[in-house]
């Protein structure tokens, strides 16, 4: 299991594509971070760090196209046998992948993190201090820390429902096309459904409703909107995590090489 996972940290360390997308998430960082300080108006300079300067948003996007081909990509070029041939079961493939792509996440979520207060430093030395109050009664220091990891289990919620689709495709560009497509479908039809919800509260349990848990973190009164506790929205997202994945390593197992 371990040589398995150092093969996938490998191969994204030594894909061209992983060093692109850091340089653009950076790129794009800067960008925001700049417009924010130039029109702070427009762009509230703590609110976008305490998104990241839009990072996260990116990261969602760059963490989809990576789930969606580290399986398919396998059955596309073959490698799928060659791994087989080496009497690893399909369950240890699976599930390396799936440790590589959480390690792939935190690498991004970090350098995100890291570069957003290096920003501040440079930027908004003299707008606003870390200490500062923000949100839920937190610093803005701790709100930005807290927005990353529940944004984190947000991100997983959604990946995990990307590999179980990953695994019906052969293709790698139908897959990550899927994926990508699929999540701002979900984006849509979840600002829908709390109408939806407010008239069939039954609905609260969804999978699409814990997509809010991030935001209800930073703004608790967004208990009224989801129905369910900060607490109960972690502990849907972490369940319905578990029964996606679950249900992609079934799928996996039985699908034919």
């Amino acid at each position: 299991m371990v040589t398995l996972v150092r093969q996938e940290i490998f191969k994204l360390v030594h894909k061209k594509s992983t060093w692109a997308t850091s340089i653009i998430l950076l790129v794009i960082m800067t960008i925001f971070a700049v417009i924010s300080r130039n029109h702070p108006n427009t762009i509230d300079p703590k609110a976008i760090f305490v998104s990241l300067f839009t990072g996260f948003d990116w990261i969602v996007l760059f963490m989809i196209a990576a789930a969606s081909s580290i399986i398919s990509m396998e059955f596309q070029y073959g490698t799928i046998k060659e791994l087989l041939y080496r009497k690893y079961y399909r369950g240890e493939i699976l599930v390396s992948k799936w440790l590589a792509m959480v390690l792939y996440s935190i690498y991004f979520i970090a350098l995100a993190f890291v570069y957003s207060l290096i920003l501040k430093l440079i930027l908004f030395n003299g707008t606003f201090q870390l200490s500062e109050t923000y949100g839920n009664k937190h610093s803005i220091l701790v709100t930005a820390l807290y927005t990353s990891l529940s944004g984190f289990v947000a991100l997983w919620l959604v990946l995990s429902l990307v590999l179980l689709l990953a695994n019906l495709f052969k293709s790698s560009a139908a897959a990550i096309s899927v994926g990508i497509i699929g999540y701002f479908a979900i984006n849509v039809v979840s600002s829908m459904l709390i109408i939806a919800i407010k008239k069939w509260t039954w609905l609260k349990w969804n999978p699409l409703n814990m997509m809010n848990y991030p935001n209800q973190v930073i703004s608790p009164s967004l208990k009224h909107m989801t129905l369910l506790s900060t607490n109960e929205l972690l502990i849907g997202s972490l369940v319905y995590m578990v029964i996606f994945l679950g249900i992609s390593y079934s799928v996996f197992k039985r699908r034919n090489v």
